[in-house]
């Protein structure tokens, strides 16, 4: 009597190509951005002190998406205060979940505490009409709806004229 272990063999390479090509697509399917890692802005911060629409963006190589911000303070400033982060494009505020958050028991820490909303940062510029991952300690909440406003501003809408001011619409 003779006995053939192929079958067995050729189900145990079958299942580990299987495996292997479940691990290359998976590699994929989910790049963390680092949304919410401090950066630092090789540029004169003019926003994140004061009150005002505008934020200061620059190009940052610690960022993966080579966006780092600072949102013009519209709420109360934290202690410590929050810095200037890394950010990502959006389309959504479940784009922005995963964002890098403050530990709270570290008192130097100053990442993002609040969370982060989708919403347009700048309306001049190079990022004009883009819409990125924003920190909410930045941001004030809408004292009917308790939400946070990431209504797109009336100079993002794709006008003729709108577009001929922004090279993003």
């Amino acid at each position: 009597m003779k006995f053939s272990l192929a079958p067995r063999a050729l189900g145990r390479a079958n299942s580990l190509g299987l495996l292997v090509v479940a691990m290359v697509l998976g590699s994929f399917a989910c790049e963390n951005k680092h949304i919410g890692r401090p950066c630092g802005l090789s540029v004169s911060p003019d926003a994140g002190q004061t009150t005002g629409t505008t934020g200061t963006l620059d190009v940052a190589l610690e960022c993966p998406s080579r966006i780092c911000l600072l949102p013009a303070q519209e709420a109360a400033v934290q202690s410590p205060p929050t810095t200037s982060l890394c950010t990502a494009d959006c389309s959504s505020d479940d784009d922005c979940g995963d964002g890098e958050r403050r530990n709270t028991s570290d008192t130097s820490d100053q990442r993002c505490k609040g969370g982060f909303v989708c919403k347009v940062a700048e309306t001049v510029g190079d990022f004009c009409c883009r819409r990125l991952c924003v920190c909410t300690d930045f941001l004030l909440k809408d004292p009917t709806t308790q939400s946070y406003n990431t209504a797109l501003p009336p100079v993002c809408q794709p006008t003729a004229t709108n577009k001929l001011l922004c090279k993003n619409l």
